[in-house]
């Protein structure tokens, strides 16, 4: 079921696919590339080594591959979108690939969390750290994240729970009904891998001995604050779910929605950037 006409909805499909290429693929893509280019360039390996772990060639080399990636598969992606195109491929289909590609185009960005988190461990063992203490021991997460926002994400999973659950008890969806419980567990989990980092980003132990507190405070607030709203459009993303599934509608609009949602994943985690004082990273 529909509630809009084909072809708007045809529209809406193409402009979902061809706007998370464009999001995921090449405009953050290269927001990431310049930033790094920035970094090496300004505060280089030779002149600021307790900023790196790796060499400024292998930082580069990395840099080159994963910029050939993002090319290549938005290039790809690109290409499958007008095929669908001109082959008036099912709308069913087209939706689909949605899902398909953004799965693909996560590959690049994966690689480059893997490198980051390598790096980080080398850091670790190059600079042991320690426990945060005393600047952290009174602190509590409403420093960071205004009660307003906490609020609204704990209402936002709870609504969903109990909406979920109203499915399950009443039948909304028939014999697809059992599917709720499945959609409240994997919200939940979300939920709570969430409030794990929420936790570690504020307890755990320190990924970096040289950065001052005044820097450390702020990208600890900019963490807490980007997975607080995780939190709230998480739970709305599995709360749009049941809407879809509850009005019987086609199967195109959860993977439009979905594709909205990982874009907007990509615009709050990537929009902002936290500058801090690298000059602590210096040759001693």
């Amino acid at each position: 079921m529909t509630f809009l006409n084909t072809h708007l909805m045809t529209v809406i499909v193409y402009i979902a696919v061809i706007s998370q290429i464009f999001t995921i693929s090449i405009i953050f893509a290269n927001k990431w590339y310049k930033r790094k280019t920035f970094l090496l360039e300004k505060y280089s390996p030779e002149n600021y080594p307790n900023l790196y772990v790796q060499s400024s060639a292998t930082e580069h080399k990395r840099m080159k591959f994963r910029r050939i990636a993002d090319r290549t598969i938005a290039s790809l992606s690109f290409a499958l979108i007008l095929f669908f195109y001109l082959s008036q491929t099912a709308l069913e289909t087209v939706a689909s690939s949605i899902l398909i590609i953004a799965a693909i185009q996560l590959v690049p960005w994966a690689l480059s969390r893997h490198w980051s988190k390598g790096n980080d461990l080398l850091m670790a063992k190059n600079f042991p750290s320690t426990k945060r203490k005393s600047s952290f021991q009174n602190r509590i997460i409403t420093d960071f994240v205004s009660p307003p926002k906490l609020v609204t994400a704990v209402l936002s999973y709870v609504f969903t729970v109990m909406f979920a659950v109203y499915i399950f008890i009443e039948q909304v969806w028939g014999e697809q009904s059992s599917k709720a419980l499945l959609l409240i567990l994997i919200n939940t989990l979300m939920v709570s891998y969430l409030a794990w980092l929420l936790f570690n980003s504020l307890y755990g132990k320190k990924k970096d001995n040289f950065i001052s507190s005044d820097d450390r405070l702020n990208l600890i607030a900019g963490k807490c604050q980007e997975i607080a709203a995780y939190l709230t459009m998480y739970s709305a993303f599995i709360f749009g779910i049941c809407l879809i599934k509850t009005f019987d509608l086609s199967q195109v609009y959860i993977s439009v929605l979905a594709g909205i949602f990982l874009q907007l994943i990509f615009v709050f985690s990537l929009s902002k950037t936290t500058e801090i004082n690298y000059e602590v990273y210096k040759q001693d």
